[in-house]
């Protein structure tokens, strides 16, 4: 209904019952095209699948690719009669057979996922669970299947249009306050109390996720803040302030996929992509064939460490320490962060879309060896 001009749209804001406000946004495609949560999901993810995991990720079973190959290749598939008997349990009980040799669809996780079907020809099928419908599936485009320069890059990097963000918790301490204590079952002294924002709906942050163990394959993934807090451990009115300080961000899955692609300008030109949080950054030139970065950050220093109040990271610096929710994540580099802004460096002058860009992501540095006298890149000093 949002992509109809001739059908009333629903207005840009809700309130709920409680005077909360909602703000609509983009929404993500599959849900445009009324796809359900498990039209995706799988029963061992939904239900579980016997053991524990210590995260919601572990427990991930299905990925983008799973359902969009990438250009020419055929998705993995097997016959029906193969499947493991949970499978053909749940196909019975959907009266689901297959039609004229078709296969059922298999994850790279080896998840077997029964709506989806690929016939004797390749052609690959969702069926909606809810439904029964039957959808095509797309396969990936050609830019997404390129290696070099982007062969980090997730599926959500590029497609994920936006990723809610908290930069606080919203919540006080009022040690003075009437409060009730759920454990104990009565009133208190001291309450805790919440207020709404700042909140936005920007292009995620994006950082770095390690597949496995210490040495695994990296992956360049969305992240949101996920805990920038702090919090005064001093429990009464007259005690010495106890005071602990986080700023951690968090790998997130925002589900609000869109098929265009986020700009290659809003990745390496952009301050909130690379962690620096929301303010202005430019590019200027500082002498013969050079350049360089400059940041003004759109929010107030925190007065715990220094940075803005809703950055990850300093401006081309690392912090030591923890910095994310979970292990194996974090943010970019200082070596990545300079070869980010290299090629944005190169953006403020060349199109995106422009064959010298296109070439860029094959090779760059032989790009940046063959540039032009009139060209900058970034002087670091």
């Amino acid at each position: 209904a949002a992509s109809d001009p001739n059908r009333p749209q629903p207005s840009r804001y809700r309130v709920l019952e409680d005077d909360r406000v909602f703000e609509r946004v983009i929404p993500d495609i599959h849900h445009e095209r009324g796809m359900d949560c498990i039209d995706c999901h799988t029963a061992n993810e939904v239900m579980g699948d016997g053991k524990l995991h210590a995260t919601k990720r572990a427990q991930l079973r299905v990925a983008c690719e799973d359902c969009h190959a990438r250009p020419g290749a055929r998705l993995a598939s097997v016959p029906s009669a193969k499947l493991d008997p949970e499978s053909r349990r749940i196909l019975a009980l959907r009266k689901w057979t297959d039609v004229g040799g078709e296969q059922r669809g298999v994850g790279r996780s080896g998840e077997p996922l029964v709506n989806v079907v690929v016939d004797a020809s390749g052609r690959a099928q969702m069926i909606r669970k809810r439904t029964g419908q039957r959808l095509k599936l797309q396969p990936m485009a050609a830019v997404c299947a390129e290696d070099g320069g982007h062969e980090r890059l997730s599926c959500g990097s590029c497609h994920s249009a936006w990723a809610p963000r908290c930069v606080t918790c919203h919540t006080s301490y009022d040690p003075k306050g009437e409060g009730f204590d759920v454990l104990l079952d009565a009133d208190v002294t001291g309450a805790w109390t919440e207020k709404a924002g700042p909140f936005v709906a920007n292009a995620p942050t994006l950082g770095v996720r390690r597949e496995g163990a210490p040495g695994g394959k990296e992956w360049i993934e969305t992240f949101s803040p996920g805990m920038i807090m702090t919090v005064d451990r001093a429990m009464k009115a007259d005690a010495k302030p106890d005071v602990l300080f986080w700023r951690l961000y968090s790998r997130t899955e925002p589900h609000t996929t869109r098929r265009e692609p986020r700009s290659c300008a809003s990745c390496h030109n952009d301050p909130e992509a690379l962690g620096y949080g929301r303010g202005l950054m430019r590019f200027e030139k500082s002498a013969p064939g050079a350049g360089h970065w400059l940041f003004t950050p759109a929010t107030a220093p925190h007065p715990s460490d220094g940075l803005p109040a809703d950055a990850w990271i300093p401006f081309l610096g690392m912090r030591s320490g923890k910095v994310s929710t979970a292990d194996g994540q974090r943010p970019f580099n200082v070596e990545e962060q300079r070869r980010i802004l290299t090629v944005g460096a190169c953006l403020t002058c060349h199109k995106a879309d422009s064959p010298l860009m296109r070439q860029s992501v094959r090779d760059f540095d032989a790009l940046v060896a063959a540039r032009k006298p009139v060209c900058l890149l970034p002087s670091w000093r």
